[in-house]
């Protein structure tokens, strides 16, 4: 019986359409709303209904584009500065009035810019190349026929058609339409749209969260993602996985809403139910793209014409359908007649596999260095939340290759209205993010935690400027300058600035409840190790602390990782390592002391490192860079460094150690 309910609960995905198709199918159903008139100053960001055809010349009368002396031609002609010729002044023809003198040879009139040209001239000669005596003036340089004199109708033409139907105003449009006495303007109705998030598991911001409960970020996103759009968009708020709350819900929507968005409840599981009431209120169009992050979008449309749209749950994955498929939806409802997403090229550097036969969207950071636009792929799942704040743009991979090598180009769909200056990818640290906004830097910089050896390599291969890296070298005993000293690529590529020391230590619950003595334990049955990730200064050190444990044990290193549970268990960053400890998914790690401090976690101290940056030399005529070197010799950075548990500001801070 229980098998059998299940069964008539499961609806597996329609057939999978390509994102090419589904807009295809999108363009033939969706139809602009309705026009409407409206003021010129209300009509930013509207999308016109209609052409728009000047209905006069621009500008409207002959005039001077310059101060100075309006003439004939013929009383200039041959003037240089060792052949002047002198004028009669008849008189002056200010901006705004109607002039009623004539110009004859021989005579001048002086004149504002942007006044009407008298009748008889044919050319202005500036101020600057007269001299004036009392009623006469001195030309001391000729002019050509027509030299600042904007003719009638030069610009603009009387019946020209200066905008098309289907275009979106900006304030350039709008300065040209009321430039031409135009008040009011025909333009397609804005779409309403409401947007509502499902799932039993989310809370809303500001409530107590309790274990296994997310707050809802789509709603918000995607509600002020649309604003940014032009269009009037609320949010309703959260439902449950209750199909009839849901469709009562939406059913009521649609009243009011040209088009209801929904987030999460449509992966076609067991207890999902969007597609469920979508196919109950309208026709089903898509379910299921070949898309990843994206496969479970859903769409449908009622029999007015109204518009169903299902994003998926996972942050990063509703965004990138928002931004690729949602807003052609919007702009098809609001007449736009130009939807394609604009991109920009970026070359790969990264190597890829992914399936074939589906597109992919990836979160990057764009970096610029010595001229080239590069694409840094953001280490992060659908379900990511960070990406979003981190994200330059979004790399589409296209659905009919496998693989994409490393220098490849590809399109990015920028994501920010500025691309910030430079990239900061390496070792992660809570305390790089506040020298940063100290010094009103933040916003100049894309930061990628990525780990310290991955940060060097990518300095090393010319594709980011500053890499912060904390890498002991076992045998000379110094943290950083070896690595670089002993690389003669990295040597001629990069300089090595001294940062600042943290202190990283083995933490574990308040209270120590497993009674831990030191990092031997974490061997132990009874406890569970979390590890920091591949590539990480951290995970380093943490390896070779295991390499010594296994030689004092007489238990070979990839035996002893077999013995640690948890030794799989990878996290990126100090503050995740924290976070695993104090929730219990954890008891013991290595962090950051602030790090273990901030989630109020007992801990035992192990070593104090340097946390310096490898700075590339293609990088140093930045402006950004230069402002973050200097940064690092101000005392106001010393005083903060200091001011934080389980960091010192170096005496040589900022100074240049190597190569």
């Amino acid at each position: 019986m229980g098998k059998d309910v299940v069964k008539q609960k499961r609806k597996l995905f329609h057939t999978l359409l390509s994102v090419e198709e589904v807009l295809s199918k999108l363009e033939q159903l969706i139809k602009p709303l309705g026009i409407e008139t409206v003021d010129i100053l209300n009509a930013y960001n509207r999308v016109i209904a209609e052409d728009i055809y000047a209905p006069m010349d621009y500008p409207p009368f002959d005039r001077s584009e310059v101060d100075g002396y309006a003439v004939s031609i013929k009383s200039v002609e041959g003037v240089d500065e060792l052949h002047s010729v002198e004028l009669k002044v008849i008189g002056k023809v200010s901006i705004g009035e109607n002039p009623s003198l004539e110009v004859s040879e021989g005579v001048a009139v002086a004149i504002d810019t942007g006044a009407v040209i008298p009748r008889g001239a044919d050319g202005v000669v500036m101020e600057e190349f007269i001299d004036k005596i009392n009623d006469k003036v001195v030309v001391f340089r000729g002019i050509a026929p027509g030299e600042n004199i904007s003719y009638a109708g030069s610009d603009i033409a009387r019946d020209e058609i200066i905008l098309y139907k289907g275009s979106r105003l900006t304030h350039l449009e709008i300065g040209v339409l009321a430039a031409l006495g135009i008040k009011h303007v025909k333009v397609y109705k804005k779409p309403r749209a409401v947007v509502l998030s499902i799932g039993n598991e989310l809370k809303m911001p500001g409530d107590k969260l309790d274990v296994g409960r997310i707050y809802d970020s789509n709603g918000y996103a995607i509600t002020t993602y649309l604003k940014s759009l032009g269009i009037e968009a609320d949010y309703y708020g959260i439902l449950p996985d209750d199909e009839n709350i849901v469709y009562n819900a939406i059913s009521t929507l649609l009243s009011k809403y040209d088009i209801v968005i929904t987030s999460g409840g449509t992966s076609a599981g067991e207890e999902d139910v969007t597609y469920r009431v979508f196919e109950k209120i309208g026709n089903i169009i898509v379910h299921g793209i070949r898309v990843k992050p994206g496969k479970p979008t859903v769409i449908a449309v009622t029999e007015n014409g109204k518009i169903l749209f299902g994003l998926p749950g996972f942050p990063f994955s509703a965004l990138s359908i928002a931004i690729t498929i949602l807003k052609f939806v919007i702009d098809k409802l609001e007449g736009h007649e130009y939807t394609k997403s604009s991109t920009i090229k970026a070359l790969t550097t990264f190597k890829i596999r992914k399936d074939i036969g589906r597109k992919w969207y990836i979160p990057v950071v764009l970096s610029n260095v010595a001229g080239r636009k590069y694409a840094i792929m953001l280490a992060s799942s659908s379900g990511s939340v960070s990406s979003l704040l981190k994200a330059d743009g979004i790399a589409i991979l296209e659905e009919n290759r496998d693989y994409i090598d490393e220098g490849e180009e590809i399109e990015v769909i920028p994501v920010r209205e500025r691309e910030r200056e430079a990239v900061i990818a390496g070792s992660h640290d809570m305390l790089l993010t506040a020298l940063l906004s100290k010094h009103n830097l933040i916003e100049r910089f894309a930061l990628s935690f990525i780990g310290s050896y991955k940060g060097l390599d990518l300095v090393r291969r010319g594709y980011v400027d500053i890499a912060p890296v904390h890498l002991f070298d076992p045998v000379s005993g110094e943290y950083n300058v070896p690595f670089i000293k002993n690389d003669e690529i990295l040597k001629k590529m990069a300089i090595l600035v001294r940062g600042y020391r943290r202190r990283l230590v083995l933490a574990f619950r308040k209270g120590n409840p497993k009674n831990i003595k030191g990092f031997a334990d974490i061997v132990r049955e009874d406890i569970r190790f979390v590890n920091r990730n591949k590539g990480s200064g951290t995970r380093a050190l943490i390896d070779k602390m295991i390499m010594n444990l296994s030689r004092q044990m007489g238990i070979e290193f990839s035996a002893l990782v077999k013995r640690i549970n948890g030794y799989w268990y990878e996290i990126s960053t100090h503050t995740g390592v924290a976070a695993a400890i104090a929730q219990g998914r954890a008891d013991v790690g290595v962090c950051s002391e602030y790090a273990a401090i901030s989630y109020g976690l007992d801990y035992l101290p192990l070593t104090w490192e340097f946390y310096d940056f490898l700075i590339n030399v293609n990088s140093l005529e930045k402006d950004a860079v230069k402002k973050f070197i200097d940064l690092l010799l101000k005392t106001e950075s010393r005083e903060l460094i200091n001011s934080f548990k389980g960091y010192e500001a170096p005496n040589d801070m900022g100074s240049k150690l190597c190569c």
